[in-house]
């Protein structure tokens, strides 16, 4: 059994109605909180931002809203929210919305508390990178309306670089972990169909690359598997009757158990180079990850079979079948299981072309070369530039 070590420094709250106990939490963490949400978001979406305003108000806590986060987040906006938090003298932030908002929202209040910008932050390429022990955060509460991303659940965060096409990564775990996740359920309720399917995959690829990723380990297999069953029992119910309460708790359960899993042993390169994907397309993130996640898969079952056919299995796959034949037919049935989902997808239909291939794959190692280095087989520039060929 490998070693390993856990340090979860977080409260998650979960339960459907749960969202009525942020002033409740809020009270002790902070007297003057940011809010950070989406651009544009939908009616439903403002009458959220008012009710936890008058649940905070009610304790005491003043609050200030900078609703300007955009889908795959650009440094300008973060760094302006930044600015927004500091303005108005917050104390507390509190992040609303799925991984964008939320993962906005852990930047914020790192930058607030640290100093300096977002540059100075990123983890990987040619940016700043500071000593763990420089760094501090406010404190900051996660309210998570989507079951995707895991954001709440991790330490971890993206950005996109307007200037590059780079999604640099920040993790200085733990201290980017949300003080409190609040997970409820109820607030899933309202995704449109296409961004239940897109944040719902996301899970799964959490979930099934921190599986086999080289440091996975007993721990995080427990979260992991739990979470790629709960995923494919679940999401097609969601996306059948987007009012199954049941179904939506389950897929929140699966995305919030997903988190100690990739906190801990990572994503790997679907998530590495699926970045490079949408930072320059700026294609949704679940998507992204679709259009190579076969040919990744093909590329790396010979490293675990057992752990691939127990994934394939998962999936839909016939038991019956011995471990070779379901692990190496592991990228068919994935492509089947994304079908079903509408999420089986090409790089071919963001409009990706062949000479962007090589500028995306230099892109993953510089900005992700965390996520390229625990792939289970290893990678190479070229290598990745083929798999994104295989995924035209």
């Amino acid at each position: 059994m490998k070693s390993f070590v856990a340090d979860i420094p977080e409260k998650i709250v979960f339960g459907a109605g749960c969202v009525d106990t942020v002033g409740k939490y809020a009270k002790p963490l902070g007297r003057r909180a940011a809010i950070i949400a989406g651009k544009g978001v939908r009616p439903e979406k403002t009458a959220l931002l008012d009710k936890i305003r008058a649940l905070l108000g009610g304790q005491g806590v003043e609050s200030f809203v900078y609703a300007e986060i955009n889908e795959n987040p650009l440094i300008p906006v973060v760094d302006a929210g930044v600015e927004f938090a500091r303005e108005n003298s917050c104390d507390l932030v509190i992040g609303v919305g799925g991984g964008s908002s939320l993962d906005s929202a852990k930047i914020i209040a790192m930058v607030c508390a640290s100093g300096g910008s977002v540059r100075d932050y990123v983890l990987d390429g040619k940016y700043a990178r500071k000593k763990a022990d420089e760094i501090k955060t406010l404190p900051m509460i996660a309210i998570t309306t989507t079951a995707g991303t895991g954001s709440e659940a991790t330490p971890w965060a993206v950005v996109t670089d307007p200037e590059t096409g780079k999604k640099p990564g920040f993790g200085w775990s733990p201290v980017m972990y949300p003080t409190v996740a609040i997970v409820d359920p109820e607030l899933t309720l309202s995704m449109p169909k296409n961004v239940t399917a897109n944040t719902g995959i996301d899970v799964f690829f959490h979930a099934y690359e921190a599986y086999v990723s080289t440091i996975a380990n007993d721990f995080t297999d427990i979260f992991a598997v739990r979470s790629m069953e709960l995923v494919a029992e679940n999401l097609k119910k969601c996306l059948d009757d987007p009012q199954d309460i049941e179904a939506r708790s389950a897929m929140s359960f699966a995305n919030t158990i997903a988190g100690p899993a990739i906190s801990i042993s990572g994503t790997h390169i679907i998530h590495g180079m699926g970045h490079s994907i949408s930072g320059h397309y700026n294609t949704p993130h679940g998507l992204a990850l679709c259009s190579i996640a076969a040919a990744v898969t093909d590329y790396t079952w010979k490293s675990n079979p057992k752990k691939f056919a127990r994934a394939a299995v998962i999936m839909g796959a016939d038991p019956l079948l011995d471990e070779v034949a379901l692990a190496s037919g592991c990228a068919k049935t994935m492509k089947r299981f994304l079908a079903q989902f509408g999420q089986d997808v090409s790089l071919s239909s963001f409009g990706v072309t062949e000479e962007m291939l090589p500028v995306m794959a230099a892109d993953a190692f510089e900005a992700m070369g965390g996520n390229m280095g625990v792939c289970p087989v290893p990678v190479t520039p070229e290598d990745a530039v083929a798999l994104y060929r295989a995924s035209m």
